[in-house]
């Protein structure tokens, strides 16, 4: 006899606790509903926006942020005390492979890791070449881009590929 009377307490305690729908309903009585400030899952507060002026000016952490050009100074600086090679090395002799299958004759299909590696050695370093060549076109023509006119001017006037 007791017992149905605490499952009704209950359910009037929990349907009033209850949040309401965006149509309004099922929340029980309108009038004095309770929203809960915070989640149970997680703690966080919900509906409580954060403003700038109520965090202290001291706890804020800018980010540093580089000059523009400065990463890029950085970055040559390392690139230029590197002595590795730059190309991957899989996908270049992958390369070579398929060139020499399309232009040599069938018999000729193998290549020594040491030739391979003095090919790429010069393939980068011809590149490296002709990017700071073209780099210097660009600069006489009063710009920082480099265009595809850069590297047909370098290779024209440095007599590398073919002639135009």
């Amino acid at each position: 006899m007791f017992l149905p009377f605490i499952v009704m307490i209950k359910f009037v305690y929990l349907s009033k606790l209850k949040t309401p729908t965006r149509r309004g309903g099922e929340g029980g009585d309108n009038t004095q509903q309770t929203n809960p400030t915070t989640s149970p899952a997680t703690g966080t507060r919900r509906g409580a926006k954060r403003s700038r002026q109520a965090m202290p000016r001291g706890s804020q952490k800018k980010s540093y942020r580089y000059r523009p050009g400065t990463v890029a100074l950085k970055e040559i600086r390392h690139f230029q005390k590197q002595t590795n090679l730059l190309i991957p090395a899989a996908s270049f002799i992958r390369e070579v492979r398929s060139i020499t299958h399309m232009l040599a004759p069938p018999q000729i299909n193998r290549w020594t890791a040491e030739a391979l590696v003095a090919l790429q050695e010069a393939a980068e370093d011809y590149l490296v070449g002709l990017f700071s060549d073209s780099m210097l076109c660009a600069i006489h023509a009063r710009r920082v881009t480099l265009m595809r006119k850069d590297f047909e001017l370098a290779r024209r006037l440095g007599g590398k590929g073919r002639p135009w």
